[in-house]
């Protein structure tokens, strides 16, 4: 553990979610980092990819008044059809637009905060914690790509007694698996596919390293704090092959815990239409219920107990 290296200042997050049930056991605070190494189609946090901040704009709030045309020191919005125009390429994001909305129209996504800030949110709600066998969730994107900032934040979480839990996709640095089991109480570890190629195709990354880093810390952690979870994605992953690989790639690590299930839905559409990426979302659609249940029950074929998170 290198309690001694030199850690960063601030790290970028872009959320905090209060009395968050679905993130780990008990009430819990969810702190959500920007940056991620993959471009899932289905991205349910769009806003979380870059690993700086971005603008979001709210077109139905906006009422077309020119506050951040005025305000803007890069000369870079303009008001096009009653609707904010912005360009990119002048844009700096330096949050002045953000500051002269009235109507909070236009917002931006991530700040920078300091281990100080966070744990002083998060602190006021440990009775909740306490109370309730809950504790903080470290999310995103994918926080391991803030890797020096996470571990600085989880030793001053651990420091408070605040349990912790973190969310991955088990895209990460092999090498920082020792410190991240030293730190984090629980790990909730995302399978999206079993498949090398259509991992890539579907993510932009393979899955080889991932396969490897879920084995490297079951090994290390135990199955007691690594808790799988599978989004189900129709017509990506839920066809019975996509789920007997990600079976067989649990049976094969010696994992025979619980494995949570996820599926799909289109609420993250406005999100991508609020960074300017509305033509990038893909709407999978509904997982029939039906399909639900034959997940559910291939699993537990298999020997698993399954909890399915809506």
């Amino acid at each position: 553990m290198r309690d001694n290296a030199v850690q960063p200042d601030f790290g970028i997050v872009f959320d905090i979610q209060h009395y968050a049930v679905y993130d780990g056991p008990g009430i819990r605070t969810c702190i959500f980092f920007k940056g991620c190494p993959l471009r899932c189609a289905w991205c349910h946090n769009p806003e979380s990819q870059k690993l700086k901040p971005e603008v979001s704009y709210f077109k139905d709030r906006c009422t077309a008044c020119g506050a951040c045309v005025e305000a803007c020191p890069n000369r870079a919005i303009r008001l096009v059809k009653g609707r904010v125009s912005r360009d990119a390429d002048r844009c700096s994001v330096c949050g002045a637009c953000a500051d002269a909305c009235l109507s909070h129209a236009t917002q931006i996504m991530g700040r920078r905060m300091t281990v100080d800030e966070i744990v002083e949110t998060v602190a006021r709600d440990k009775p909740f914690y306490d109370n309730s066998g809950g504790g903080v969730t470290i999310s995103g994107g994918e926080a391991t790509a803030q890797h020096e900032f996470l571990f600085s934040l989880l030793r001053a979480l651990r420091d408070h007694e605040i349990h912790t839990a973190l969310e991955t996709c088990g895209f990460f640095r092999s090498d920082i698996i020792e410190d991240l089991c030293d730190l984090v109480n629980l790990f909730l570890f995302d399978f999206k596919h079993s498949d090398n190629d259509e991992h890539t195709r579907l993510t932009g990354v393979g899955n080889v390293s991932i396969i490897q880093n879920f084995r490297a810390l079951l090994e290390r952690a135990g199955a007691a704090r690594v808790l799988p979870r599978v989004p189900l994605i129709p017509g990506a992953n839920t066809h019975p092959q996509a789920i007997e690989g990600i079976i067989r790639i649990l049976t094969s690590s010696g994992y025979r815990g619980a494995a949570h299930l996820m599926p799909y839905n289109s609420m993250a559409r406005t999100k991508w239409e609020k960074i300017g990426r509305g033509r990038e979302y893909t709407d999978f659609g509904a997982l029939p219920p039906e399909d639900i249940d034959r997940i559910s029950a291939q699993f537990a074929a298999a020997g698993f107990t399954t909890l399915v998170n809506h």
